[in-house]
């Protein structure tokens, strides 16, 4: 695995666009195997292609009993109690309003892949905004064993990035990766603006 896509950055960090939904708590999914496909098409704040969708599920959504997750197989949650996930090729975007000319962000979230699968690949994850890319194409292994939940999601940042117009961009994290079985997890997903160096 990739040590770190992350530059760490002196200064203060400031206001920063905010991302809806941004650890996937919004939805309390029910249909096996948490598909948004089967739980109302719907991932709130988020659109999707390809087969994604939330884990865990709930038995009783309302109560938060009976939590199944057929997709988080490894790790620890880093945020709440649920997490995305994109199994094969595909992909999660939402357009972000806020950002500022000139200014200086990064974006930052956490990811896993999922143990199980066929074939010998892991996902491979890149990440745009504004159809830039701002994370490379990087291969995803799971970072515990299997059943093994005690070790956070990797963690990963993109490099600075100075916002060439104010307004609103389409931030994209997407699968490339050609097997139709392996699946990443995401969490935590956030941008933040960030002081010179």
């Amino acid at each position: 695995m990739i040590a770190c896509l992350s530059c760490l950055l002196a200064g203060v960090a400031s206001a920063a666009p905010l991302l809806q939904n941004a650890s996937f708590e919004a939805d309390r999914y029910s249909v096996w195997p948490g598909t948004a496909a089967g739980n109302g098409k719907t991932i709130t704040g988020w659109s999707y292609s390809g087969n994604a969708g939330v884990n865990p599920l709930w038995k009783n959504p309302q109560a938060q009993k009976g939590p199944d997750s057929p997709f988080h197989d490894n790790g620890a949650i880093p945020h709440g109690k649920q997490l995305a996930f994109i199994q094969g090729p595909g992909r999660l975007s939402q357009k972000v309003g806020g950002f500022e000319q000139g200014h200086r962000y990064v974006v930052g979230f956490r990811e896993n892949a999922r143990i199980q699968r066929q074939g010998d690949q892991w996902p491979q994850v890149r990440v745009t905004l504004g159809g830039q890319v701002i994370v490379s194409p990087h291969e995803v292994t799971p970072i515990a064993r299997k059943d093994d939940f005690g070790t956070p999601f990797y963690r990963v940042e993109s490099a600075p990035f100075i916002a060439p117009s104010s307004g609103e961009f389409e931030l994209v994290i997407e699968t490339v990766q050609e097997s139709r079985t392996t699946t990443i997890l995401l969490d935590a997903v956030a941008i933040r603006e960030v002081g010179e160096r």
